[in-house]
């Protein structure tokens, strides 16, 4: 049988298929009483089975005639629904289980809406995946507390797992690629090897956190993508709850949990630069209702744009859940990723990349390395729990605990500049042996009290914090390199081992937060007291640091109506600096502090939430050389960042989904004494200058359209742009990288209506900078600038029974 026979028979069969689709709708609620412009009131609740074990990714709505609220359970079994007073009826859906309907009255008295689901008869069951849209109702990560996030005095945005799976990004940094004035790939294609710290938030680079605990940022721990259930993004200083860090904010990957129903995937993925990769992902019950499982595995091998780098990954990550009762879970996690081939980005000069070169341009695939010496791969282990325990009188305690281990090798060819021809790089090699790991905890009690008229919610809690890293390391030699006609394959010899560091640190913390609602007005303050020891030794040279510090965080909600809410806030941060004075004495922390106020919109009859604020972000003690002793700092920096964000969540008609933002960000060396040597070889001071690589104007788009066809039903597109306004080359200034505007798009038909072995099938084609354009993400030197990611294609063949 010929090619071209086998496709038009596959054609045939899919369009038979599409045309046996069913157009369905989700049903209307009865008749019901809702008063716009009324006070908003938070309908609250879990949903578990007839045993206690609670039930994730439950979709619930609460209808009003043709109005739909939609949410979708968390990992324990929680949901929150933010709706204006007045009766409206609850139904919840999950896999496996029987749909469960009730008419309920909502008001600021309401109690919770707990609902325990009943199995459907094994005959007439049908397993589907719920889905919650583009917009989250909630975020425990501003407040460790389950609030609306109508109702948090803080600019937050969550990425949603619909979202994960509509724009199939391959890396943390291509999921954050449409976050609200975050710039996901500073570091251009680099971007995904360097993970974390190509991420930059309102002028400065976010924590990246694991499930509510800090990741192995130092270990470059490479999470895969298809373990997220979704992505939460905290913009400002965020120590009150979570300690030492900058004052971006937090970036939190939350992990996929045990399913109290069955739940089975396989995927199937192949792409562009000759990726290929296997996925699966199992849940439900195991033995018992009251003991859960999940089991994910991802195993990929692929190319990529730079010559010679070919990443690769297994990784598998076992979780269980042990539910004896309604109150109680207790949920271990645990991954392990073993990257054989990770590659060895490194940055390529300006000239013949952001600059004009009179020998030409730099090929976008050069290879500053030679694929006979680089080599990089790396392990890590990861093994923890979550705990929560409800008792009578609405007094919870949760606890949260994890170790990770990481093995990281490379050898690495590293570049050093131009030489005067301006086409010789000249290099030298690295090697590295690095060592971490990490034990993380952090426990909580939460109490709500009524007073009155006044809602109060108290937490309390401790949190710890222990790294141990370890580093051996060597440099040499090696031949320099023409970048526009490179010769590869050279014999390097290894350099020998010839330095060593290890670092100890140790935080403990102790917070508190008070969360009071008094009609419409939403009031918080939250405080925190941390210690901090550091211990450093490097090639005999040992550094010691104590710091202790004490962090708060204030805000005011006020609730307006029709879904408008006003908000205002103040946060301080702090984070450790190791320099040292000409005294001999350690640097103070640098400190942060942030004011910030804004709007949020939550239209009452609309899945949408919309938010629109504006900051003056400053972080101070940043450590400057000595003017008097060039060796030494002293603690008088600052940098400044003021700008103002607009970005909306909508999932609309159960058909149309978009997100869309916009951001701008004015950072600057408000005071400095350090200097840079500028594109012409002057030195130039930095005071007053922009922060180099940060965009002052920042905006995205993407639309998800599923058509609503009964011939073309489960036919959907989406489509995306992206703009990353230009930035400064350099930190004095001298040069300039120009924005750039890209477009992606993805295909997808879904099978989930059909009655036949199809159902549960899913395809999907996604396309990212489908212009193919080439250009410079950003530069941070004359001989330090970072290629964008060319045109890429990513196909999915997914089922799911």
């Amino acid at each position: 049988m010929s090619m071209f026979l086998r496709w038009r028979i596959f054609l045939m069969i899919l369009v038979l298929s599409f045309a046996a689709v069913g157009y369905a709708q989700l049903p209307q609620a009865a008749s019901c009483t809702s008063f716009p412009g009324s006070l908003k009131v938070t309908v609250s609740g879990t949903v578990s089975d007839s045993t206690g074990a609670r039930i994730t990714s439950a979709t619930v709505h609460l209808m009003c005639g043709n109005q739909v609220q939609q949410a979708r359970t968390d990992g324990q079994g929680h949901f929150t629904l933010t709706v204006p007073e007045g009766s409206y009826r609850l139904q919840v859906e999950a896999a496996g289980f029987a749909a469960y309907t009730k008419d309920l009255t909502a008001s600021a008295h309401s109690p919770t809406a707990d609902v325990a689901l009943t199995v459907q008869n094994a005959a007439n069951t049908v397993t589907v995946q719920a889905e919650a849209g583009y917009v989250a109702n909630d975020s425990t990560l501003a407040t460790k507390t389950d609030t609306p996030l109508l109702e948090t005095p803080q600019s937050i945005s969550v990425i949603t797992r619909d979202e994960i799976d509509a724009q199939a990004p391959q890396s943390l940094n291509e999921a954050l690629r449409y976050a609200p004035g975050l710039v996901a790939e500073s570091e251009g294609n680099s971007s995904s090897f360097w993970s974390g710290s190509s991420l930059q938030l309102r002028g400065f680079t976010p924590a990246v956190y694991q499930d509510g605990l800090t990741d192995d940022a130092s270990g470059n721990t490479l999470l895969d993508t298809y373990f997220y259930q979704r992505i939460e993004v905290l913009e400002g200083p965020s120590s009150v709850l979570y300690g030492q860090g900058n004052p971006a904010g937090i970036v939190n990957v939350e992990s996929k949990r045990p399913m109290a129903s069955a739940f089975h995937e396989v995927q199937l993925g192949f792409g562009t630069y000759g990726r290929y990769e296997g996925n699966f992902d199992f849940s439900g019950p195991l033995l018992s209702p009251h003991l859960l499982y999940r089991l994910t595995g991802v195993g990929f091998t692929e190319g990529s744009q730079t010559w010679f780098i070919h990443p690769k990954r297994l990784a598998i990550a076992p979780a269980l859940t042990w539910v004896p009762d309604a109150k109680t879970s207790l949920t271990f996690l645990t991954n392990y990723t073993y990257n054989p081939e990770v590659g060895a980005y490194a940055p390529i000069p300006a000239l013949g990349s952001g600059l004009p070169n009179p020998n030409g341009k730099i090929a976008v695939g050069f290879f500053p390395g030679d694929p006979n010496f680089n080599e990089t791969k790396q392990s890590f282990l990861q093994v923890g729990d979550a705990f929560t325990r409800s008792f009578d009188h609405d007094l919870r305690i949760e606890q949260n605990l994890r170790f990770t281990g990481n093995r990281d090798y490379a050898k690495m060819i590293w570049p050093e500049g131009f030489e005067a021809d301006n086409a010789t790089l000249d290099r030298y090699t690295f090697i590295r042996h690095v060592s971490f790991n990490s034990i993380l905890s952090d426990q909580r009690v939460v109490k709500t009290l009524q007073t009155g008229k006044i809602r109060q919610t108290f937490l309390a809690g401790a949190n710890y914090t222990h790294y141990k890293e370890g580093w051996n390391w060597g440099s040499g030699d090696v031949a320099p390199i023409n970048v526009f006609h490179p010769v590869y394959y050279l014999p390097i010899a290894t350099p020998e081992i010839s330095g060593s560091e290890s670092t100890l640190v140790n935080q403990t913390g102790i917070y508190f937060q008070d969360q009071a609602a008094l009609g419409r007005l939403r009031l918080s303050f939250a405080g925190r007291q941390d210690w901090l020891s550091y211990n450093d030794t490097s090639n005999g040279t040992v550094t010691k640091q104590d710091a202790d510090k004490f962090t708060v965080r204030t805000g005011a909600v006020y609730l307006i109506g029709r879904g408008l809410a006003p908000y205002f806030s103040y946060a301080t941060s702090f984070q450790p600096d190791i320099g040292l004075t000409a005294a001999g004495t350690t640097l103070p922390p640098t400190t942060g502090k942030q004011y910030e106020g804004g709007v949020k919109y939550q239209p009452e009859h609309a899945n949408m939430l919309i938010t629109a604020d504006v900051y003056d972000l400053a972080q101070q003690n940043v450590g400057t050389t000595d003017p008097t002793n060039p060796n030494f700092t002293i603690p008088i920096g600052e940098i400044r960042s003021r700008g103002f964000e607009v970005q909306g969540h909508s999932s609309l008609a159960h058909r149309v989904s978009i997100v869309t933002s916009y951001a701008y960000t004015d950072s600057k060396y408000s005071r400095s004494n350090t200097t840079g040597v500028a594109l012409n070889g002057t030195t130039e001071s930095t005071q007053g200058k922009y922060q180099y690589g940060v965009p002052l104007n920042l905006a995205s788009f993407w639309a998800d359209y599923n058509l609503p066809s009964a011939f073309l039903h489960g036919l959907g597109v989406s489509a995306g742009s992206r703009f990353v306004g230009g930035s400064w080359g350099d930190n004095v200034n001298s040069f300039k990288v120009p924005g750039a505007t890209l477009f992606d798009g993805a295909l997808h038909y879904d099978f989930s209506s059909d009655s036949g072995p199809l159902h549960g099938a899913r395809l999907q084609i996604n396309a990212s900078n489908i212009g193919n354009r080439t250009y410079v993400a950003s530069c941070y030197a004359t001989d330090g600038c970072y290629y964008g990611a060319k045109l890429t294609v990513y196909g999915t063949m997914r089922y799911r029974w």
